[in-house]
């Protein structure tokens, strides 16, 4: 097992116990050490931690305040 399936094994245990800022935290890694895709897209291993990371960002509930734009 590569390091990538271990981070999104380890994104979805902690999805899993509903801690979805650790897990989008954990996706986010994978998608940084994922295989680069082409110049015209995204790679399988991006879309797949992309998508899992804004999935987890999205039931987080993460409020932005005014200050920070």
């Amino acid at each position: 097992m590569n390091k990538f399936d271990q981070l999104m094994n380890q994104g979805k245990e902690l999805e899993a116990k509903k801690l979805y800022r650790r897990a989008a935290d954990k996706y986010n890694q994978a998608f940084s050490i994922s295989t680069p895709g082409s110049p015209d897209g995204l790679s399988y291993q991006e879309k797949e931690s992309k998508a899992a990371a804004d999935r987890c960002l999205s039931k987080a509930k993460i409020k932005v305040t005014e200050s920070y734009l």
